[in-house]
């Protein structure tokens, strides 16, 4: 069982994060976190479900875009989710420290005027991602899946499947 310091410190830190960003904040009663950093730009918004927790530098950008992390997840040490239009993390997820999720690219060919390409990632219930791994723009992945450490992920990931790169 976490301190009750910890419970306290969060619901504190929650509320102030509800005030701050009026409205486009929201997270269930009960979270355990450790170092949360929010950013929410422009019409951004995060919205959390109860129980999550992280180990420690959880760092959320809501970049105009729209952050959603259901009940149950698990976030290790130094995870980032950064979103300019839709990041959706289903409930029960775990994740391995060094995450990262980006639902965006830099437009380096200048296609158009916008800085940014994006499209949707999406991350069903009940999910277990390794250490260091990237979760790119487009990618879809079903429930009950296994992504091993290291990994790279941009496509379609079906339900039940494990990935695993081999260097």
């Amino acid at each position: 069982m976490r301190s009750p310091f910890l419970y306290l410190k969060n619901v504190i830190g929650i509320g102030l994060k509800k005030i701050r960003f009026s409205g486009r904040f929201s997270a269930g009663a009960v979270q355990t976190f450790d170092r949360l950093k929010v950013e929410i730009h422009g019409k951004g918004s995060v919205k959390m479900g109860n129980f999550n927790q992280n180990r420690g530098n959880l760092y959320l950008v809501a970049d105009g875009g729209r952050i959603e992390i259901g009940d149950h997840c698990f976030f290790n040490t130094g995870c980032c989710v950064t979103s300019t239009e839709s990041v959706r993390i289903g409930n029960g997820c775990k994740f391995g420290n060094n995450l990262v999720i980006v639902d965006h690219d830099h437009n380096f060919r200048k296609e158009g005027d916008k800085e940014f390409i994006s499209s949707p990632v999406v991350i069903g219930d009940d999910c277990w991602v390794g250490a260091n791994v990237t979760i790119l723009r487009g990618t879809t992945i079903g429930k009950n899946c296994v992504i091993g450490a290291g990994s790279v992920v941009k496509g379609q990931v079906s339900d039940g499947s494990m990935v695993i790169q081999k260097r």
